[in-house]
């Protein structure tokens, strides 16, 4: 037998409570709370270490990337206008400080350098060279330079071992040469002395007419004496002293280039009170009296009377070429009491 259809059909699910029936009734009083004390209700949160992150919003997120690249964008432009403004400075400091560094590397390498050449026996003095010196002896040359064999090159300079050399007063002038590794060469030009000047001391005259040392033991020279200067006047007036040193060695110039240095020479030149000069010349120191300059003709005409003495074998006790209103005319007095004038 077929079951019924409606025997077999499903038995019909339990409806659900409509909400209104589990609604309060309509007359239920309804409490309403202020808008500022309504509590929202939610489902129970989970536990704070089970909910996930929540990601901001669109807006917030927006915002905060807004304030940042502004923020970025004053930093920036801070930064600009404050590096403009330091930019020439701190390009100066930076260039300064890598010239000091430079500077102070130098300095540390230069020192080195020399720290070595002054200790190395590779720079020590070998040979000593003296040129020009004929009144000095070598030895006191040498003693004068402050130089050494043996001693470091770079001890002395050679503007060092020049002053030195000059100081001496034989020294008119002095050349130094250092070639390294250790030699050193010197070539020097004495003062020519032309006369011993009689003051108080004796003293040497060079030919340019100053006095530049008081004559020692040591000095070997055989030339005319001045004699007659008052010392005191000598020695206070500067002009005097100069013109009358210069007046000296212009005589002695000329009477050399007439040819009589040789045949008479002057064994003195004396100052008289008016500062005219004479001359005590030949073995028998024939007095010469000449006067005031200039003196070339003077002594050309003296040259002339010395050769007719000497043909006629004779010498003259004095000889004046001082005769201001006959400048041409010489007197002259023999050794046998007799005067001889004679002309131009």
């Amino acid at each position: 037998m077929e079951p019924d259809a409606e025997s077999v059909r499903p038995p019909a699910r339990p409806r659900r409570k409509s909400a209104t029936t589990d609604a309060p009734p309509a007359d239920a009083a309804r409490t309403v709370l202020p808008r500022n004390q309504r509590t929202r209700t939610s489902a129970p949160s989970a536990p704070p270490e089970a909910a996930p992150a929540a990601a901001p919003p669109r807006a917030i997120r927006a915002r905060l990337v807004q304030r940042f690249v502004s923020f970025r964008a004053a930093l920036h432009a801070l930064g600009l206008r404050s590096w403009q403004k330091v930019r020439g400075p701190v390009r100066v400091v930076g260039k300064l400080v890598v010239l000091a560094a430079c500077v102070v590397g130098t300095i540390a390498v230069g020192r080195l350098i020399e720290r070595h050449v002054r200790t190395s026996p590779a720079f020590a003095i070998r040979t000593i060279t003296f040129a020009g010196h004929e009144q000095l002896e070598e030895a006191e040359l040498l003693r004068t330079s402050g130089l050494a064999v043996g001693q470091n090159v770079f001890d002395l300079g050679p503007e060092d071992v020049r002053d030195r050399i000059s100081r001496h007063p034989w020294i008119a002038s002095v050349e130094v040469q250092r070639r390294l590794p250790g030699t050193f060469s010197i070539v020097v030009r004495e003062r020519r002395a032309v006369a011993i000047l009689a003051l108080d001391q004796l003293y040497l005259v060079g030919e340019d007419g100053t006095v530049f040392k008081q004559l020692g033991e040591e000095d070997l020279v055989d030339l005319p004496v001045i004699v007659g200067i008052p010392r005191e006047r000598f020695v206070s007036d500067r002009a005097y002293r100069a013109s009358i040193l210069l007046e000296i060695v212009a005589v002695m110039h000329d009477y050399r280039g007439v040819g009589l240095w040789r045949r008479e020479p002057i064994a003195e030149v004396h100052v008289e009170t008016d500062d005219s000069l004479s001359l005590y010349v030949g073995n028998d120191a024939t007095y010469v009296r000449l006067g005031r300059g200039p003196f070339r003709d003077k002594l050309q005409k003296i040259r002339r009377v010395f050769d007719a003495l000497d043909a006629r074998d004779t010498r003259a006790a004095y000889i004046y070429a001082d005769n201001v209103r006959r400048p041409d005319r010489v007197t002259v007095r023999l050794r046998e009491e007799r005067e001889l004038v004679a002309a131009q």
